[in-house]
């Protein structure tokens, strides 16, 4: 992926119709991003990790996200991400909500640190664990390619 320049993402925010708030609260420090070049979409948060948007093809799309909060026995269960289908720990959960009009939305259990695009391509621990808990044995084009597919149909 192509990291856009400060003034250009701040230019395609306000063409996009996001919200000024979030605009203003947004964090994007285009040298921290790891591995640009492995990225198929692009999650940029405010400072607290709580909102963003999410660049996907060339599209924005607002969010919030939450941590999964801990059972009643103090644990958090672990997940499965709904974007990229890694296995994650509990303290790497989240929920993530995207507005869909009339007041609506529609949320998702996904990998807290939106670092699907590296999952996938076994780049990080948590993929490596992950195909062990799963037993998965996809290529990584095979991944890469479901992930595109579970991003444009959740984020339709």
């Amino acid at each position: 992926m192509e990291l856009p320049s400060n003034s250009d993402l701040l230019a395609s925010l306000k063409n996009a119709r996001i919200k000024p708030r979030i605009i203003r609260e947004l964090r994007y420090v285009p040298s921290e991003i790891l591995h640009p070049e492995s990225r198929d979409f692009l999650a940029i948060m405010n400072k607290s990790h709580s909102e963003g948007v999410l660049l996907f093809e060339d599209l924005f799309y607002p969010f919030s996200l939450t941590k999964k909060a801990a059972s009643s026995t103090g644990r958090t269960d672990g997940i499965i991400c709904d974007l990229c289908a890694t296995w994650q720990r509990g303290n790497n959960a989240a929920r993530i909500a995207f507005a869909k009009g009339d007041r609506r939305s529609v949320s998702y259990l996904v990998c807290a640190d939106l670092d699907c695009s590296l999952h996938v391509r076994d780049m990080t621990p948590e993929s490596k664990l992950s195909r062990v808990q799963l037993r998965e044995h996809v290529a990584p084009d095979g991944r890469i390619e479901r992930l595109h597919t579970n991003l444009s149909r959740l984020l339709q």
